[in-house]
């Protein structure tokens, strides 16, 4: 097949970034064609392919016509059998895709489709959204919850052009969705579900650990990931304060974001020990899980998936995690514990019990076990079967 790409980076990092850096050389090296255009274009190289940048509209902005003319035009010499968009919200880049391609399918990575925040996290109490986009819903958690830019004509705009993005993807001949979560909210806000597959992002196959490191001599928990509020380190450092200083176990955080300094902050004013790893390349980052007694995700939004956590079992370290979004699909009950979004007691006391020795040997081998499942060859047969129309 002719492939055609639009993504919103081409970049070496972001989970978005992670799952193009590991299906896109996948596909090409089965035999497909391929070509690339991204809003943004940092490494050209880093999905393996050339990319050809596009100054299409941000999420925030109104279409531009000149973007929709370019990828046009790209797409008639390029003449693909099968354009895929991945993170494109640009709507009328996606439009005049759509309208010259034989086939088109949308992959949704995140919540910004069909939510005016991006997160659907409400900014104030911090609930998760469940409602379907609309200026109904969306105008009225504006004025009660903070939503987009509060009560003002620019929140209802761009109400307009989220939910002209997420006519573009119903518009789709298929979409991939990472979670049965993510699935759920697509078909609420209008994709038809015959035409919504659930397929799990896939682990290259140098993610995989032959065994489980062994455990390390001090305890240590690794965060990965953007230090953002809604990714909960703050929550993580609460939880850890918890457990008696004689068995707390280390704070290590692998990443950066506008919330490292105050998670910092919040640990030394809570006698928790951290410690800041900073941006780390994908092998540095599996030496980080190595060396970790176990891996904490305590997001409090819906994560759409939560691609740390397979990372982690994958590296055989045992996960607790807050269930929020997609999270307990992928964590099994014997490589981990979930505990419920935002219980700080229950997430120090499931972090107490994974690092006594008889829970951690017994769900560290089968965190590895459990990782199989998202092999990389089996993702891409399966996405290749659904960009030539041959899914079931």
């Amino acid at each position: 097949m002719r492939i055609l790409v639009a993504c919103e980076r081409v970049d070496a990092e972001g989970g978005t970034e992670t799952y193009l850096r590991a299906i896109l050389p996948a596909l090409k090296a089965r035999g497909h064609a391929l070509a690339i255009i991204a809003r943004s274009v940092t490494q050209p190289e880093a999905y393996g392919v050339t990319a050809e940048a596009i100054a299409w509209s941000d999420e925030h902005d109104p279409p531009t016509a000149a973007a929709a003319a370019d990828a046009v035009r790209i797409a008639r010499a390029f003449e693909p059998d099968v354009t895929v968009a991945h993170n494109v919200l640009d709507a009328g880049v996606l439009e005049a895709l759509r309208a010259h391609a034989p086939r088109f399918v949308y992959h949704i990575h995140d919540h910004r489709p069909f939510c005016p925040n991006g997160d659907r996290l409400y900014p104030r109490g911090g609930g998760i959204c469940a409602a379907t986009m609309g200026v109904p819903a969306c105008g009225t958690h504006a004025l009660l919850n903070g939503c987009a830019y509060g009560p003002r004509p620019r929140t209802i705009a761009l109400i307009g052009l989220r939910r002209r993005v997420a006519h573009a993807i119903a518009d789709a001949d298929a979409t991939i969705a990472l979670s049965h979560y993510v699935a759920t909210l697509a078909a609420r806000n209008g994709i038809a579900t015959e035409r919504i597959r659930t397929i799990a992002p896939p682990l290259e196959a140098a993610a995989f650990a032959a065994s489980p490191a062994p455990r390390p001599s001090n305890d240590a928990v690794l965060f990965a990931g953007r230090v953002m509020p809604s990714k909960g380190a703050r929550s993580l450092v609460r939880a850890l304060a918890r457990i008696p200083a004689d068995r707390r176990p280390q704070l290590r955080i692998a990443g950066d974001g506008p919330d490292l300094t105050a998670t910092l902050l919040e640990a030394r004013r809570r006698a928790v020990r951290a410690r800041a790893l900073g941006r780390l390349d994908p092998l540095a980052l599996r030496r980080a899980y190595d060396e970790a007694t176990i891996v904490a995700v305590p997001s409090l939004w819906g994560e759409p998936f939560g691609l740390v956590g397979i990372e982690a079992l994958a590296r055989g370290r045992p996960v607790a995690a807050y269930d929020a979004g997609g999270i307990a699909e992928w964590l099994p009950k014997d490589a981990g514990r979930l505990v419920p979004r935002g219980d700080e007691r229950a997430l120090a006391a499931a972090i107490g019990a994974l690092l006594t020795p008889e829970d951690w040997a017994d769900r560290s081998q089968r965190a590895l076990t459990a990782a199989r499942a998202y092999d990389l060859d089996a993702h891409v047969v399966a996405i290749e079967a659904l960009y030539a129309g041959n899914a079931a």
